[in-house]
């Protein structure tokens, strides 16, 4: 169904429906910490090109930040003690005072033009727009597996798109209607983020994207800009960080159903909400149950005169000997044909937003 749906997608904004907004109605904040200061700069550079007001705020760090700011006709401010990104961008509505506002990275370098198309797409119901998210390849293994994640989440995201609202807008780069999202960014609610029982920082953007969908407005995607942003060198920091992710995937999944996000945001929106968070549950039962059911004949396995014949006799002795092993077998083998014929078409999807290094990205993403 993914896959269709992404490959089906087409812009979906229209016009006639969109305001008559500028590159000067955006103020664009940058919350910067710890950032290597090349990279900012590339940031820096690329946002000084959008034409829009630009405030790069120093979560406890100054120099050499200031200086590079300021040299590309950005605003300096620098915020003590360390809030971290959830307060940095709570404290930022206190400067912004134009109707839309964009949040980005200190590492992710966005397309030239990106923010005059991305205006295209805020019709009068939406209250959020994002971009596609691309990695830097450096030639480390972890660059083509994080590009593989992203690709991944275009196809999704696509199809989403079709009918319904994305799941999150990327906090690397995303634009807001400042009216919509002023009020809740300073409220009790954002900065504690209170997740069972404790304070959580993480999650800033998909909690901004499920509130939008909540007052009942869209959540779309600019799929023609690129946010182009660096990977970790390290397998560890990137089994981390998709482990944060599936935390806060897993927190969204149940507060998006119980607030009714889910259902404001769209058919699609809640079907992939349901089946991306339930099918490991469904393939841990599914193992548990050939588990239960095999282990007792093991031994049967050992059964034969050669190991070439061993599975094969204990297929036949089973199907042979045991009324249920047919049922089991079929169903089971029906499962393996869906789950290896639904890879290789969501496979095909995914190919289709690859850029170059295709063979690297499939290796190391899958």
């Amino acid at each position: 169904m993914n896959s269709y749906n992404s490959l089906a997608y087409r812009k979906s904004h229209n016009p006639k429906n969109g305001e008559k907004f500028t590159a000067e109605d955006i103020t664009i904040v940058m919350p910067v910490y710890m950032e290597d200061p090349i990279i900012f700069e590339e940031a820096v550079i690329a946002a000084s090109k959008q034409g829009s007001k630009i405030f790069v705020f120093g979560d406890d760090c100054d120099e050499p930040y200031r200086s590079i700011a300021e040299k590309h006709g950005c605003t300096f401010i620098r915020v003590s003690p360390h809030r971290g990104k959830r307060g940095i961008l709570s404290h930022s509505m206190q400067f912004v005072h134009t109707p839309l506002v964009m949040f980005l990275d200190s590492d992710t370098v966005i397309d030239a033009g990106a923010v005059a198309d991305m205006i295209k797409y805020l019709d009068a119901d939406v209250g959020g727009v994002g971009t596609n998210i691309s990695i830097f390849r450096n030639g480390h293994p972890v660059s083509y597996a994080s590009e593989f994640v992203e690709r991944v989440r275009e196809v999704i995201f696509k199809s989403m798109s079709r009918k319904s609202s994305v799941m999150v807008l990327d906090g690397r780069c995303s634009m807001y209607r400042t009216d919509v999202i002023k009020p809740f960014l300073m409220s009790r609610e954002f900065q504690d983020n209170i997740v069972m029982g404790k304070r959580s920082v993480l999650g800033d953007d998909r909690q901004i994207t499920s509130y939008i969908i909540r007052t009942g407005y869209r959540a779309v995607k600019d799929y023609d800009v690129y946010a182009r942003t660096y990977q970790y060198s390290s397998f560890k920091k990137f089994f981390k960080q998709q482990i944060r992710w599936g935390r806060v995937g897993w927190t969204y999944f149940f507060k998006d159903i119980a607030s009714g996000s889910a259902r404001k945001a769209g058919p699609l929106y809640t079907f992939d909400l349901i089946y991306m968070y339930l099918l490991p549950i469904f393939t841990l039962v599914i193992g548990v149950l050939t588990f239960i059911y095999i282990v007792p004949h093991m031994h049967m396995f050992f059964y034969g005169m050669t190991p070439r014949l061993r599975f094969d006799s204990y297929l036949i002795h089973r199907l042979r000997g045991d009324p249920d092993m047919p049922l089991f077998f079929v169903a089971r083998s029906f499962i393996n044909f869906l789950t290896t014929a639904s890879a290789v078409i969501f496979g095909v999807s995914i190919s289709t937003t690859m850029k170059g290094d295709r063979a690297k990205v499939f290796a190391y993403g899958s």
